[in-house]
């Protein structure tokens, strides 16, 4: 008796191929753990920022004014202006058709960088945590305008930034029916000019063939061209009989 073998397949056994499916996870459960960790470690980071940044924040201003209280409303003013309008200006870029989206991407993370110092003094005006409250009390004895003004100028950067990009839009589009009224002038213009080039073009023409000599008759075949004589004169100028 002969046994059977079976031939070895080239992918492997069928075994082999069930327990690697098998031991592979779903790509749900994948996105799903990932997921889970990235809202972990965001938490993690937001608990550890929440004692500790208001403080570095207030601390860094508070070093910034230099132990003089007139400096907080310029300062203020600076950090709640520009770090509104910049932003608000960079993120509207990526409304544009011409970037791609890892363009579009940059711009926005970039208009959120740039919000950072305003976002950490709304931070410290409105919250609710330890560190939050020691930070505003350092405040109120060594910047005591400075939260205010920035709250000022944040509002101010905003309706600036809204402004400019309502305005710019209003140019472009007027610069846009300007080139359009402009080319369309060309066109009118260069159409109007050949009309008037063959307008005198034609006038050349018809004076050219006005003064042409025009072509004798021809004669017809069996008739005698007809001699036309002068009467003679005579001596006194009279006719002659």
């Amino acid at each position: 008796m002969t046994d059977s073998v079976t031939p070895p397949t080239a992918g492997g056994s069928p075994s082999s191929l069930d327990n690697g499916r098998r031991g592979k996870m779903p790509v749900w459960l994948v996105r799903t753990i990932i997921g889970a960790i990235a809202i972990a470690v965001l938490v993690i980071v937001y608990l550890i920022a929440s004692v500790t940044v208001p403080l570095m924040w207030a601390n860094s201003i508070r070093g910034q004014i230099g132990g003089q209280l007139g400096n907080s409303i310029p300062l203020g003013m600076f950090y709640g202006f520009v770090f509104t309008f910049l932003p608000v200006l960079i993120a509207w870029q990526a409304h544009r058709r011409a970037f791609n989206k890892w363009v579009r991407l940059s711009l926005v993370a970039l208009g959120l960088m740039l919000l950072i110092p305003n976002l950490l003094t709304l931070g410290v005006l409105y919250g609710s945590t330890q560190s939050a409250a020691d930070a505003r009390s350092i405040w109120a004895n060594s910047a005591n305008w400075f939260g205010t003004w920035s709250q000022v100028f944040m509002v101010v950067g905003v309706v600036c930034a809204v402004a400019l990009i309502v305005l710019g839009r209003m140019w472009l589009r007027r610069s846009k029916k300007l080139r359009e009224v402009k080319a369309a002038e060309k066109i009118v213009r260069k159409d109007q000019q050949e009309r008037e080039r063959a307008s005198r073009q034609e006038a050349k023409t018809a004076a050219r063939a006005g003064h042409t000599k025009p072509a004798p008759t021809p004669e017809l075949p069996g008739t005698t061209p007809v001699k036309t004589t002068k009467p003679r004169e005579g001596k006194a100028g009279t006719p002659a009989p």
